[in-house]
């Protein structure tokens, strides 16, 4: 005798149509022109993989394999299946629906930060010394930190 599987609820339904939206998303941006070539990459067959991005439920297995080759963090599927709304990738970015977060390098921020300072004074107040220019920058980098905007202690 064989039983029918239940159907998944409305919210179950709106994270796989979710977690779909997002595989088929990252496919996209990996450069997969079409779901039988992210499939292969993933060592999938085209169906199992079509389900996958067509928001049916597959197995973990698949979503591993999925997770792997798109540059998911391991486990990033089945949180959006639990309720998340957005997955971690690998590089520290994060996919969202329709877009994604990326995380700038704080280690870099401070000199790209001054150097953008002293460029922009030099070119709007050319009577600045690049000592003044260099002072201006420090002074902006002190208030981001003191905002809490910037990693560090202020200086001052």
């Amino acid at each position: 005798m064989m039983t029918a599987m239940a159907a998944p609820t409305d919210s179950a339904a709106s994270q796989l149509r979710l977690l779909g939206d997002l595989i088929k998303q990252q496919r996209l941006a990996l450069g997969y022109s079409s779901k039988e070539k992210a499939a292969d990459a993933c060592g999938l067959s085209h169906m199992t993989y079509r389900n996958a991005e067509n928001g049916t439920s597959v197995s973990k297995t698949t979503y591993a394999k999925i997770e792997k080759t798109f540059g998911f963090l391991s486990g990033s599927c089945r949180a959006v299946l639990d309720g998340a709304d957005s997955i971690h990738l690998t590089d520290g970015s994060e996919l969202i629906h329709d877009g994604r977060i990326s995380r700038p390098d704080l280690s870099t921020v401070d000199a790209e930060v001054q150097t953008a300072i002293r460029e922009a004074a030099s070119l709007t107040t050319p009577e600045l010394t690049l000592a003044q220019a260099t002072a201006l920058a420090e002074a902006a980098i002190d208030r981001l930190r003191a905002a809490g905007l910037l990693p560090g202690q202020p200086k001052k």
